[in-house]
């Protein structure tokens, strides 16, 4: 490995995780919590728990149900009551939460234009397929 390539790593996350969500800190958080339940839904085990969210966020339960809480009086997810005794409630993403999605989406689409403005084609495919490595990677470490 690369001497210095983790403090580069974690130099750009650090950059980008205090600056990504503009002027409402909240709303870094919104989406967050809506990428979180999209990447369990699209796992296909069915809707997520407010537990599943925790886990998959590193949060324990009563902050992620906080950001669930905050998203559905938003109207950027819905809670489904149980289907029976010892079930967990179901979390899935509204209309409203999809389309908070499209735009974080479409900006962090622009974001990656700017930082590569300039950059031949090739080298931006290496960069998007090496983080999309690094990304899948990150899901076979053990969880805290």
């Amino acid at each position: 490995m690369e001497p210095g390539g983790g403090r580069v790593l974690f130099g750009f996350v650090r950059f980008w995780s205090r600056r990504w969500t503009g002027a409402d800190p909240d709303r870094g958080r919104d989406v967050m919590v809506l990428e979180a339940v999209t990447a369990l839904t699209g796992r296909g085990d069915g809707p997520p728990s407010v537990n599943d969210v925790a886990r998959e966020l590193g949060l324990d339960q009563s902050g992620a149900s906080r950001l669930v809480a905050r998203a559905e009086r938003l109207g950027l997810l819905l809670r489904r009551a149980p289907r029976g005794v010892g079930a967990a409630t179901a979390v899935t993403v509204t209309a409203a939460g999809e389309d908070l999605l499209a735009h974080a989406h479409a900006w962090q689409d622009e974001v990656l234009r700017d930082l590569t403005a300039g950059w031949p084609d090739g080298d931006v495919r290496a960069l998007v397929a090496l983080m999309g490595r690094l990304v899948a990677a990150q899901a076979g470490l053990p969880r805290p």
